[in-house]
C-alpha cells in the first residue's frame, strides 16, 4: 500500500512541476586506472569509465567498473538520470538502474533500480550538498530468480572543490521493507570517499575508500582503499537525440 501511494504521489509531482525542454548540454567523459587493496589485504587493479551530460535543469549518467582482486572480480554497470523541477530548482526527481557481478560475495547477476526525489541542501560555486530519498529494488539472481527484495533508499553526498585538492562523499543506507528471500536481510550501509589531486587539466591523482556494510549478515563488511590515476575531458556532440530524453 505504501509503495502504491508513493509511486502515485511520484506521477502526480512530475505532473504539476515538469522539466524545461530547450537547454543546452555540456558532455564530459571519464577514465581510470586503479590499484586496489581490500579490508583481507588482498590486492588487485581496477579499471572505470564514465560518460556525463549536464544541463542547467538535467543530468545523465553512464558508468561501469571492472575489478580484479586475488581470485575474485566485480564488475558493475550504472545509468542514472535526473531532473531539476522548473519552479523549484533544488528539488529533482531521479531514477537509476545497474546491473552488478561481484564472485567475493557470491553475486551472479544482479539487477537494481531504484527511483526517487533529491534536494540541493546546500548549491554554491565550488561544490554542493545533497540528499535523496527513494523507493529502490533488487533482483539477486536476475538470470535463474525473478523475486524482488524492496528497499527505502536515503542518501547524503558532498562535491567540493578547494583550491589544490578536491573531495568527494556519499553515504547511502538501505533499509528493506519486504520479506526476507531465505531468511537473509539485505538491510545494508555503503559508503564512498574520494580525494582528487589534479596534475593538469585532464590528469589526476585519486585516493579513495569505498565500504558496503551489511547489517545482519556474516559477511558484513566489503570495503577496499584505491589509489587511481584519473582523465576526464569535454567533448562536444551536437546531435544527441538519443540522451536527450526529457522524463
Amino acid at each position: 500500500m505504501i509503495f502504491k501511494y508513493s509511486i502515485s504521489f511520484y506521477i502526480l509531482f512530475n505532473f504539476v512541476f515538469p522539466h524545461p525542454v530547450d537547454d543546452p548540454a555540456i558532455w564530459k567523459h571519464y577514465y581510470r586506472g586503479s590499484y586496489i587493496v581490500n579490508e583481507k589485504h588482498d590486492y588487485g587493479l581496477g579499471g572505470y569509465f564514465r560518460v556525463k551530460r549536464t544541463t542547467k535543469y538535467t543530468f545523465r549518467d553512464l558508468r561501469g567498473y571492472l575489478h580484479f582482486i586475488k581470485d575474485n572480480s566485480y564488475k558493475k554497470i550504472r545509468y542514472k538520470s535526473s531532473n531539476k523541477f522548473q519552479e523549484f530548482d533544488r528539488l529533482y526527481n531521479y531514477s537509476t538502474i545497474s546491473i552488478d557481478q561481484n564472485s567475493k560475495v557470491g553475486v551472479n547477476i544482479r539487477y537494481h533500480g531504484n527511483q526517487g526525489v533529491g534536494f540541493f541542501i546546500n548549491d554554491f560555486n565550488t561544490g554542493h550538498i545533497n540528499g535523496e530519498f527513494a523507493l529502490a529494488y533488487d533482483i539477486s539472481d536476475y538470470l535463474n530468480d525473478s523475486r524482488k527484495t524492496s528497499y527505502v533508499k536515503s542518501g547524503i553526498y558532498w562535491d567540493q572543490d578547494f583550491k589544490d585538492y578536491e573531495i568527494k562523499l556519499e553515504l547511502e543506507h538501505y533499509y528493506q521493507i519486504t520479506d526476507l528471500i531465505d531468511d537473509i536481510n539485505l538491510s545494508r550501509i555503503e559508503f564512498l570517499f574520494e580525494v582528487y589531486f589534479p596534475l593538469n587539466d585532464e590528469l589526476e591523482v585519486i585516493l579513495g575508500y569505498e565500504l558496503e556494510h551489511f547489517e545482519y549478515s556474516d559477511n558484513k563488511i566489503n570495503s577496499s582503499v584505491f589509489l587511481s590515476i584519473g582523465y576526464d575531458d569535454i567533448f562536444n556532440i551536437k546531435k544527441d537525440k538519443i540522451w536527450n530524453i526529457e522524463g
